[in-house]
C-alpha cells in the first residue's frame, strides 16, 4: 500500500454501499422487501456527506493518488485497486452523490407498491456504486471495470418492467449499442497495455507529454468512440430516447448523474491523450455541436414528455462535449454538474405528471392547464426549464455562457452551432412548460384528466433540485478553483529534470464576456418568444403541421433511426442466415456427412478385419514375398 494516507471519507464511499447492498439483499429482501430501501437511503446519506467533505478537501489542496492493493499480478506486471480524487472527480462525484440521493428518496415513493420494488432498489443502488468507481477509479483497467458495471446496472433497470416487450427491446437496445462503443474502449486498454504497459493515468499523461505516442491517434479515436456510445452523441446517440421505458427514477438517475455522464468524464480523464493528437479535439467538438443542434431541434418536436427530455439530455452532452473539443475541460465540467440538477429535477416533475395519470410517462395530449392543480410541481419544472434555458442569474446561464463564450472565441460555425442550440433549447423547454402547465387546448385532456400534487416524498425532491439548479451558478469560480487545487494536489514526474503535471485541458472558465452573454440571452429569448407564439398565441398549431413529410423526416430523426433499424434488420438477416444455412445446412451436413463417412469406412475396415486367420497367412505370406522380390533385384 502507498504511503499516501487513504482518508475515511473515501473509504466511506465503497463501505456505505457495499454494506446497503448485503444488508438489502440477505436481510431486507427476504424478510420485509418492502424496507429495502431503509439501508440504502442510509448508505445515500453516508457517501453525499463523504463526497462533500472529499471536495472540501479537494479544495483545499489535499488531492491524492494512490495505489491500494495489486489485484492482479503477471510475474512483474499487475494492475493496482487504486483510488484518484482530484478536481474534477471531486467536482463530478459531488453532484453524482446529490443528486443521486435526492433520486433514491423520490423513488422511493414512486416505486412503491410495485411488485419488484426490493429488486429495483437493489439495482438501482448498484447503478450508484458503479458510478463512484467509475468517478474515483486511477487506472483504465478500473474504469473499464465500473464502465461495464454501470452498463449492466442499467439495462437491468431499462428493463425492469420486463413483462413490456417495450421495455424489453430497449433494454436490449441500450445494452447492444452500448456493447458496440465498450468494444472500442477494451481496444483501446488492449493497445494501451501492449504499447506502454501502464495503465494509471497520470503514468500515462507523463508517457504522452514526453513523446510516447505510439498507436496514440488509434488509442484516442477509440476512447471517443467508447464515449459517444455512453454518452448518446452522434452517432450512437438513438438508444437514450427509448431507454425512456425504464420507470421514471431510472431514467433521472441515468440521465443526470450516471450513465450518460461516464462518456464525457472518460474524456475528461483521456484528454491529455486526446489533445497530444493533433486535429482530433476538433473532432470531438464538431460531434458534439452537430449533436447539440439535431437533438434540440429533435426535442422541440416530440409529444412523450419523457422523450423531450431525453433529446435535451442528448443535446446537452453534445455542448459538453462540444467544451472539451474546444479544450475546456473546467466549462465542461462546470455544465455537467449544473446539468445534473436541472435535468433530474425535470424528469422527476416529468414523474409526478405521468404518476398524476397512474402510468409510466406522459405525452402533452394527456395534459394541459396543470399548473394550479400541481403548483409546487410546477414551479419546482419552472426553475429547472429557465436554469436550462439559460436565463439569468440561474445556473444554467452561466454554465452555458461558458461554452458559448468558448466556442464564440473559436469562431465560425461552431460559434453559429453554439448559438442556435441556446435558441433551440428555449424552444423545446418552454414549449413543454406551456403546453403541459399552461392554457388547456381542444386537442388535450387537460383538467379532465383530473391532476393533483404528488405526496411529499414525491414533490421534495424536484423542489430541491430545482433550488441547486438555480444556486449552482455561484459554484462557478468555486469550481474552477477545485479543478486547479486538486491537480496541483496529484503526484507528478520529472521530464528535463522538471516536474511536470500534465494538465486535462483548461480547467479554468473563460472570463465572462457581454457580448456573448447578450448573445446567448438573445437567441434564447428568441427560442422562448417562438415558443409562447406556437403554444399560445396559435395554440393549435402543435397539431395542425402533424401528419405529413415533415413529421415523418423528424419522427425518424431526419432519417437516421430508419437506417439504424434497417442495419439492425440486415444483421439480423445475415445473422439468419447464418444460423439457418452456413450452421445448419452447410455445417451441420458436412458433419453428418462426415459421421456417415466414418461409419462407412468403418465398416469396409471390419469386413478387411474378418478374424480369419487363413486369410491372415495367405496375406502375410504375399507380402514377404513382395519385399523378397524386391530385396533380390
Amino acid at each position: 500500500m502507498s504511503h499516501v494516507a487513504v482518508p475515511l471519507e473515501a473509504w466511506l464511499l465503497f463501505a456505505a454501499p457495499v454494506a446497503a447492498l448485503l444488508i438489502g439483499f440477505f436481510l431486507m429482501r427476504p424478510l420485509a422487501p418492502e424496507k429495502t430501501h431503509w439501508p440504502i437511503l442510509l448508505s445515500c446519506a453516508v457517501v453525499t456527506a463523504a463526497s462533500l467533505s472529499l471536495a472540501g478537501q479537494v479544495l483545499a489542496g489535499r488531492s491524492f493518488d494512490v495505489n491500494v492493493w495489486r489485484w492482479a499480478a503477471v510475474e512483474g506486471w499487475g494492475v493496482d485497486f487504486g483510488l484518484r480524487v482530484d478536481g474534477p472527480g471531486a467536482a463530478v462525484l459531488a453532484m453524482v452523490a446529490v443528486v443521486g440521493s435526492l433520486i433514491h428518496l423520490y423513488a422511493a415513493g414512486y416505486m412503491k407498491g410495485d411488485p419488484g420494488f426490493s429488486r429495483f432498489f437493489l439495482v438501482f443502488h448498484l447503478f450508484f456504486l458503479a458510478m463512484i468507481g467509475l468517478l474515483t477509479a486511477n487506472n483504465y483497467v478500473q474504469l473499464y471495470l465500473f464502465w461495464e458495471l454501470v452498463g449492466l446496472a442499467s439495462y437491468l433497470l431499462v428493463g425492469h418492467w420486463f413483462h413490456k416487450a417495450s421495455a424489453r427491446r430497449a433494454a436490449l437496445q441500450a445494452f447492444l449499442v452500448n456493447r458496440v462503443g465498450d468494444f472500442g474502449f477494451l481496444l483501446a486498454l488492449l493497445l494501451l497495455l501492449a504499447r506502454y504497459k501502464v495503465a494509471r493515468f497520470h503514468l500515462l499523461y507523463l508517457l504522452v507529454a514526453a513523446g510516447r505516442h505510439e498507436m496514440l491517434p488509434v488509442i484516442a479515436g477509440l476512447l471517443i468512440w467508447a464515449a459517444c456510445a455512453k454518452s448518446a452523441q452522434w452517432p450512437l446517440y438513438f438508444w437514450l430516447p427509448d431507454a425512456m421505458e425504464g420507470p421514471t427514477p431510472t431514467s433521472a438517475l441515468m440521465h443526470a448523474a450516471t450513465m450518460v455522464t461516464a462518456g464525457v468524464f472518460l474524456l475528461v480523464r483521456s484528454w491529455p491523450l486526446i489533445a497530444a493528437v493533433p486535429g482530433l479535439p476538433v473532432v470531438v467538438a464538431w460531434i458534439g455541436a452537430f449533436t447539440a443542434l439535431a437533438a434540440a431541434l429533435i426535442a422541440g418536436t416530440r409529444k412523450d414528455l419523457k422523450r423531450i427530455l431525453a433529446y435535451s439530455t442528448v443535446s446537452h452532452l453534445g455542448l459538453m462535449m462540444l467544451a472539451l473539443g474546444l479544450g475546456r475541460v473546467g466549462a465542461a465540467i462546470f455544465h455537467l454538474v449544473v446539468h445534473g440538477f436541472f435535468k433530474a429535477a425535470l424528469f422527476l416533475c416529468a414523474g409526478n405528471v405521468a404518476h398524476a395519470l397512474r402510468q409510466p410517462t406522459a405525452s402533452v395530449d394527456e395534459v394541459g392547464g396543470w399548473g394550479r392543480a400541481m403548483p409546487l410541481t410546477y414551479a419546482s419544472f419552472v426553475v429547472a426549464a429557465l436554469s436550462l434555458a439559460g436565463v439569468w442569474p440561474l445556473a444554467g446561464f452561466f454554465s452555458k455562457d461558458a461554452i458559448v463564450d468558448a466556442a464564440w472565441e473559436r469562431g465560425g460555425l461552431l460559434a453559429a452551432a453554439a448559438l442556435l442550440v441556446c435558441a433551440g433549447s428555449a424552444f423545446y423547454i418552454f414549449r413543454m412548460l406551456l403546453l403541459t402547465f399552461h392554457g388547456a387546448r381542444p386537442e388535450q385532456k387537460g383538467l379532465a384528466a383530473h391532476p393533483h400534487e404528488a405526496g411529499p416524498g414525491l414533490a421534495a425532491p424536484p423542489l430541491f433540485l430545482a433550488l441547486g439548479a438555480a444556486a449552482a451558478g455561484a459554484l462557478g469560480p468555486t469550481g474552477s478553483r477545485l479543478v486547479f487545487s486538486g491537480l496541483r494536489g496529484l503526484p507528478v514526474g520529472r521530464l528535463g529534470g522538471d516536474l511536470v503535471l500534465n494538465l486535462p485541458g483548461d480547467p479554468a472558465l473563460p472570463a465572462f464576456s457581454w457580448t456573448t452573454a447578450l448573445l446567448s440571452a438573445a437567441f434564447a429569448a428568441a427560442g422562448a418568444a417562438a415558443a409562447y407564439r406556437l403554444t399560445m398565441a396559435d395554440p393549435g398549431w402543435d397539431w395542425r403541421w402533424r401528419g405529413g413529410r415533415a413529421e415523418a423526416v423528424l419522427a425518424s430523426d431526419f432519417g437516421w433511426t430508419t437506417l439504424m433499424a434497417r442495419l439492425a434488420a440486415a444483421v439480423a438477416a445475415l445473422a439468419g442466415f447464418v444460423g439457418r444455412v452456413l450452421d445448419r445446412a452447410w455445417w451441420d451436413g458436412l458433419l453428418e456427412s462426415g459421421a456417415a463417412a466414418a461409419r462407412g469406412a468403418g465398416g469396409l475396415a471390419a469386413r478387411a478385419a474378418d478374424g480369419r486367420l487363413n486369410d491372415y497367412l495367405w496375406w502375410m505370406t504375399a507380402g514377404a514375398a513382395v519385399l523378397l522380390a524386391g530385396a533380390l533385384r
